[in-house]
């Protein structure tokens, strides 16, 4: 596991490609446009609930940075936009 230090209280991002077989999960980051990997993550199971995370869909992931140019998951957050489940 990385050494790192927390960014911030994370943001939204939309999943490009679902976590792969060496635990490799790729996000863009709607507010750059740019699409990063993480490769890292706190805990196992802050890993576990990553791999439920399907391309397209959009998550409120704490992100930070590491030595190499990727990244690490610190904090899978609560909350993020509005899907619009349900009819109104």
């Amino acid at each position: 596991m990385s050494t790192t230090k927390a960014t911030g209280s994370g943001e939204t991002v939309t999943i490009v490609s679902a976590m792969d077989e060496r635990g490799t999960l790729t996000v863009t980051k709607p507010t750059t446009g740019e699409t990063v990997e993480v490769v890292d993550y706190a805990d196992e199971l802050l890993r576990e609930r990553a791999k439920t995370l399907s391309p397209g869909a959009t998550a409120r992931l704490e992100l930070t940075p590491t030595d190499d140019g990727t990244y690490s998951l610190t904090r899978l957050l609560p909350g993020g936009p509005s899907l619009g489940f349900g009819a109104d």
